[in-house]
């Protein structure tokens, strides 16, 4: 199971969402689906979890949604911004 990391704060406006990563004061931008991904997980939902509800609220894309999201994980867990619970 991940969780946020807890020096990391999602801020989120009507067009847009950023990572403030209060310990190296880096932002990172996340898009809809990305905000998403990371609110899920902060609630303790798990990845695959997250995964089927993307892939049901967007069946068009529902193939690439699992590589998408396992991406962000990555990247955002390289950034110290996701940790394991």
């Amino acid at each position: 199971m991940l969780k946020p990391s807890p020096h990391v704060v999602l801020t989120k406006s009507q067009d847009a969402a950023v990572l403030l990563d209060k310990r190296s004061g880096s932002y990172y931008r996340l898009n809809p689906l990305a905000v998403a991904v990371y609110e899920g997980l902060a609630a303790g939902t798990s990845q695959e979890a997250v995964v089927e509800e993307l892939q049901a609220r967007f069946p068009d894309a529902r193939e690439r949604i699992e590589g998408d999201v396992a991406r962000l994980i990555a990247s955002l867990r390289s950034a110290r911004l996701l940790a394991d619970a």
